[in-house]
């Protein structure tokens, strides 16, 4: 799965970027040797990259428009796993946040642990087609 992340100052950058971003190693050997072991044995389990595939095919097959070209956005929405209650984001920065990156009537799969749906009404009321697992 790719997070594309656009390099915008007001926003600090990209959320997510390769490990080797964060990496150097003075010899040269080392640094490739070790990128080349990340790249080829560090990785998902097969199960898991599968069931990951039939999700995505199950949207694009079923769950979109033909406006869509096959392409839909998502959020990944971690509710009830944080110690400190102000590292929750409220529904409405959700939107703010992304307004400008994702179009109005787009599809939106949103993958959470939060039990209550209505907490995304925002983005619905906003003019996102919602999707959940």
């Amino acid at each position: 799965v790719h997070f594309h992340g656009k390099a915008k100052q007001e926003i600090g950058g990209r959320l997510l970027v390769h490990f080797y971003a964060f990496l150097f190693f003075q010899d040269w050997h080392q640094d490739l040797w070790m990128k080349r072991f990340v790249r080829d044995h560090v990785r998902y389990i097969d199960d898991i990259q599968c069931a990951a595939a039939r999700i995505v095919t199950a949207i694009r097959t079923t769950k979109l428009q033909p406006s869509d070209h096959g392409q839909f956005d998502g959020f990944h929405v971690r509710r009830g796993d944080f110690q400190y209650k102000a590292t929750r984001v409220s529904a409405e920065e959700l939107v703010a946040a992304a307004k400008a990156e994702i179009p109005k009537g787009r599809t939106v799969y949103i993958g959470t642990d939060e039990r209550h749906k209505e907490f995304f009404k925002p983005l619905k009321d906003h003019g996102w087609k919602l999707l959940f697992l």
